[in-house]
């Protein structure tokens, strides 16, 4: 099949008619980039072949938001030596033409011709489906559908088992397929095909376990009815031999031999640890005395440390005393001193004091005179304020009834343009001799009247109009406006006003008063922002403290006649001169010399105190250390302790011996208990009372056995079991046989259906041969060495091919290679070792299964072709998975196809198709 023109015109986004002519019988390259329309030409090729041109659901061909288009196709194409042109349209204006030579089909007839020529289905209803594509559906590649390879051959299954009939010249005899399902109803009576038993062999099965289970249970009872027989005998024997020796017995007899040793071994226990707390009393003992003895030699070294104290003590007294009595003199000098020049300090203060009080009456003078004019200045601003404000509250109108007023005469404005919309206009022109009247009222020459409420009009020779405004509107708009002037007329009565102006000029003029009102008050804030009082007050503080410094000055007393004689500055001072007064001298100097003479003071005092403090300290560690020794001395002459030491010496030497005789005592019972052995004798004790309790509790339960299994063998012995075991065992050999039986013809229609199975396989591997031989020449040239196995729905299953290291290289896709059918040069593929790894389609990357997919539909369409079946085959944007090594080897792929096939090849990467020998054509702009 050839494509050799396309044409669509509103179709999506081609809402012009676009035509591509000039279609070559190869390779064919249409480029654009994305949304250019590649797809859109697709979809239109296959809704050209698959859709039903009456189909509603074709709505994704209307061009976006063109509710009047007809979506048109036209084909021109060649199968064999046939040409046709088909000529469709969808929607608003559906048609179907096909021209088939000289014939001419339409409608239903055309599309149910082009389903039977190229090998595809209509759906009943809707818009096409996958399942219905047929060939096409296989071999036309949607954009990232590719790699998608199982549905569209499983529908198209049909069509490749015909083009591989075609090829093979036969089919298989349908009675081998009946015979092997036969064979395998039959064996699906007995087996599965996982060879799980079923029916009558799993009911085989069942019967022999059952019966082996039962005559093993029966052996089993058999074989343990004579162990008991043999064990009674064993225990009767057994019971006999004790009740005659008695063995607990003399186990007892022994155990009270052993209580008796082991409560002798207790007994030296107890002297033992009695022993040990007198030797440890005796060791805390002698541990007191020489306790006490040491103490005692401590007391006699603490005597002399205390006498050495002493001495050292009375020793540091008498520098201390002579520091005292140098530091109290000194203190005396500094004092004399600070007194100098406090006097010298007084009189400075005093000048200083003079000459603050005379700028103090200076600077209190100007101020007063200032803030006595400030003073007159703010009150008569106050004045002005008060009288502004007086005059504003005589002329104010009340807030609320100035606000109403407002707004009725807003709201009686509003409703008289309202009335005036509302009302009936008459407007005449009477000539000067007609006599006319409205409402009593003469009307002449020409105007204008607004009638709101029912009104007469009277015309002299003519008769009387009466006029009604309608509408309850008007009526209720003419009655609120009287009742709203009444009330406005009452409230400009009360108020004493002659309407709105007047009031909105009083209350401008309001306004206007506190304005000046608002000024004048900021001016008195300015002039006394703490207020008239606050001035006022500030005014009396000047004139008090201007009094006030008058009388200091007065009482101040006169410089001394010595003072003022005298030299302006004070000498230092120096401890060894006398006190004398100070001459009259600067506040500053007078301070800095009394302020030294303090400090000189200060530290004079200071000092004295420490050598006092010093000299109390070591006076009291002197008269410490004198008591110290006192006591020591009169502790250790005392004879009551001399007496005591000697008697705490004799009282260590009788311990010690003491203590002496109890530890060999102790050693003498330590030897017995060593060889007493009490653990070993608690041992024995233990040991031989469990034996005793061990043999009583045998025999016991010896004897409860013997009941239990005479009972037990009376019972055996009257069911018959050797009688039951012979039967069982019969039955067991009968469902054995049986069992083998089954199994046997089992297993023969198991071999059966597997040598039919074998053949069959067979016969299918020669119906894949024709399909397997185009799949192999493909494949080289991707995989080299590899081999793609296809399942028995002709399905690619999975790939195998040799390891990295065993792959055989192929020469660079670059290298020139010349063209040609591959049915000659099957056989020339590179042999290769044999391919040792496997793997589904579905474990291989997405670009690996998109170029496995592409490549067999490659071999589809060789197998087709061979077959005599129209093949096209378009590609909408594959490949771009691919890296440029594997890309290079699909070229070569698809330029092989393309020599025997049409290939439409639609792409965005133009750039990477220009080494296929053919133009790549672009899409003109949409």
């Amino acid at each position: 099949m050839r494509i050799t023109r396309l044409a669509v015109a509103e179709l999506r986004q081609f809402r012009a008619r676009l035509e591509l002519t000039g279609l070559q019988p190869g390779l064919n390259l249409f480029a654009g980039a994305n949304e250019a329309g590649k797809s859109t030409l697709v979809r239109a090729i296959r809704a050209a072949f698959f859709e039903r041109y009456r189909s509603t659901a074709v709505e994704d061909l209307r061009p976006w938001g063109d509710s009047a288009a007809s979506p048109t196709i036209e084909l021109d194409f060649r199968v064999g030596d046939t040409d046709y042109r088909l000529h469709k349209a969808f929607l608003r204006k559906p048609r179907c033409e096909l021209h088939v030579g000289t014939q001419r089909l339409e409608g239903e007839a055309a599309e149910e011709h082009l389903a039977a020529l190229l090998g595809f289905a209509f759906a009943g209803r809707g818009a096409s489906r996958p399942e219905h594509g047929g060939i096409p559906g296989l071999l036309w590649i949607e954009q990232g559908a590719a790699q998608e390879l199982h549905e569209p051959v499983r529908h198209a299954a049909a069509h490749l088992q015909r083009a591989l009939d075609a090829q093979l010249g036969e089919v298989a005899a349908s009675g081998g397929d009946a015979l092997l399902a036969r064979v395998a109803k039959l064996r699906e009576e007995l087996r599965t095909a996982t060879g799980k038993p079923r029916g009558l062999l799993d009911a085989a099965q069942r019967a022999a376990a059952q019966a082996a289970a039962q005559a093993q249970a029966l052996t089993e009872a058999a074989a343990s009815y004579r162990q008991q027989v043999d064990r009674l005998r064993q225990l009767s024997e057994q019971h006999a031999a004790d009740e005659r020796s008695r063995p607990w017995e003399t186990l007892r007899a022994q155990l009270a031999q052993a209580e008796a040793a082991q409560a002798q071994a207790q007994a030296l226990g107890t002297q033992r640890a009695a022993k040990a707390t007198e030797i440890q009393r005796g060791e805390e003992l002698c541990a007191l005395l020489r306790k006490q003895l040491a103490d005692d030699d401590a007391q006699a070294a603490e005597l002399e440390r205390r006498e050495a104290a002493l001495q050292q003590a009375q020793a540091a007294l008498e520098p201390l005393l002579a520091a005292e009595t140098a530091a109290a003199r000194a203190l005396t000098q500094a004092q004399g001193q600070a007194r100098a020049t406090a006097q010298a300090l007084a009189l400075a203060r005093q000048e200083e004091t003079r000459a603050q009080l005379q700028r103090q009456l200076e600077s209190t003078r100007a101020h007063a005179a200032s803030v006595s004019e400030l003073l007159q200045r703010t009150r008569a601003e106050a004045a002005r304020e008060a009288e502004l404000r007086r005059q504003a509250q005589a002329l104010a109108l009340p807030a609320d009834a100035l606000q109403t007023l407002r707004a009725q005469d807003e709201r009686l404005r509003a409703l008289a343009l309202q009335l005036e919309g509302l009302a009936t206009r008459i407007a005449y022109s009477l000539q000067p001799a007609a006599a006319a009247r409205l409402d009593g009222e003469p009307l002449q020459g020409e105007g204008k009247r607004l009638l709101t409420a029912s009104a007469e009009l009277e015309i002299e020779g003519i008769g009387r109009f009466t006029f009604a405004p309608g509408g309850s509107d008007l009526a209720a708009r003419r009655a609120e406006q009287e009742r709203l002037q009444a009330e406005h007329r009452d409230l400009l009565q009360r108020l004493g006003l002659a309407g709105r102006a007047e009031a909105d000029a009083r209350d401008e003029a309001v306004r206007a008063l506190l304005a000046q009102a608002e000024a004048a008050a900021k001016a008195l804030h300015l002039l006394a922002p703490k207020g008239l009082g606050a001035l006022q007050a500030e005014a009396d503080r000047v004139d008090g403290e201007h009094a006030q410094a008058s009388a200091a000055l007065a009482q101040l007393p006169a410089v001394p006649e010595s003072a003022a004689s005298a030299q302006p500055a004070i000498p230092a001072p120096s401890p060894l001169s006398p006190p004398f007064p100070a001459a009259p001298a600067t506040l500053a100097l007078a301070q800095a010399a009394a302020d030294e003479a303090e400090r000189g003071r200060e530290a004079a005092a200071r000092a004295l105190d420490q050598a006092r403090q010093t000299l109390a300290a070591a006076r009291s560690v002197a008269e410490a250390a004198a008591r110290e020794h006192e006591a020591r001395a009169a502790l250790r002459a005392n004879p009551a302790q001399q007496a005591q030491r000697r008697q705490a010496q004799q009282r260590l030497v009788d311990a010690q011996a003491e203590l002496a005789v109890r530890q060999r005592e102790l050693q003498v019972l330590d030897e017995q208990l060593v060889a007493a052995r009490p653990e070993i004798l608690a041992q024995d004790v233990q040991r031989l009372r469990r034996s005793a309790e061990e043999a009583e509790r045998v025999h016991r339960e010896r004897k409860l056995q013997l009941v239990q299994l005479e009972a037990e063998l009376a019972a055996a012995g009257a069911q018959g079991i050797d009688e039951t075991l012979a039967l069982a065992l019969a039955e067991g050999a009968a469902a054995r046989r049986r069992l083998d039986e089954l199994s046997l013809r089992a297993d023969a229609l198991v071999l059966l259906e597997q040598t039919l199975a074998a053949h069959r396989q067979a016969l299918t591997q020669r119906l894949r041969a024709p399909l397997q031989r185009h799949l192999d020449h493909y494949l080289a040239l991707l995989f080299p060495g590899a081999r793609l196995e296809l399942d028995e729905a002709l399905q690619p299953d999975r790939l195998a091919r040799p390891n990295p290291a065993q792959r055989p290289t192929i020469p660079s896709p670059g290298a020139p290679s010349a063209p040609s059918d591959h049915r000659a040069t099957v056989g020339a593929v590179p042999s290769s070792p044999a391919p040792v790894e496997s793997a589904s389609l579905a474990e291989l990357s997405f670009g690996a299964r998109e170029q496995l997919g592409i490549l067999s539909r490659l071999a589809y369409a060789d197998l087709l072709k061979e077959a005599g079946r129209p093949t096209l085959l378009i590609l909408d944007d594959a490949l771009v998975h691919s890296d440029a090594e594997r890309l290079a080897r699909m070229k070569r792929a698809l330029y092989d196809a393309a020599q025997r096939h049409q290939v439409l090849l639609f792409t965005c990467h133009a750039e990477r198709w220009r080494d296929m020998g053919v133009v790549v054509r672009p899409l003109p702009a949409v």
